[in-house]
């Protein structure tokens, strides 16, 4: 399967009602897309993308493998070296919710105010 890529530069001009269209599918059938020309710098993604692993080694790592999931996966060896994912949510609308989120990295709650900017 192929995940649908949708270049946001087409989100003006000729395209735009296309280019919506696709948006739509991609939520209502997939519910993710991979998205191009979408403006943010790389250098910002990367900063947020470090920080937030941070944030997990430091902060949520721990209590995961801690966790009754973790245990119920019943992986007693190589259990540090598994690649798990953990989650937390920011949001910035209506209201941020980024002083909700205990022990998170200062630098981190600065860079993602300035991507809600």
């Amino acid at each position: 399967m192929e995940i649908l890529v949708i270049d946001f530069n087409d989100l003006e001009g000729e395209k735009r009602d296309k280019t919506i269209e696709l948006l739509h599918q991609a939520y209502e059938k997939w519910g993710f897309f991979q998205v191009e020309n979408h403006g943010i710098d790389k250098k910002l993604m990367e900063k947020v993308k470090q920080l937030v692993n941070s944030h997990y080694e430091d902060n949520l790592k721990e209590s995961f493998y801690e966790s009754e999931m973790a245990k119920r996966l019943n992986i007693k060896d190589n259990l540090n070296d598994t690649d798990w994912e953990n989650n937390f949510f920011i949001w910035h609308h209506p209201k941020s919710n980024v002083n909700e989120i205990t022990n998170l990295f200062e630098d981190l709650q600065l860079v993602t105010m300035n991507l809600s900017s």
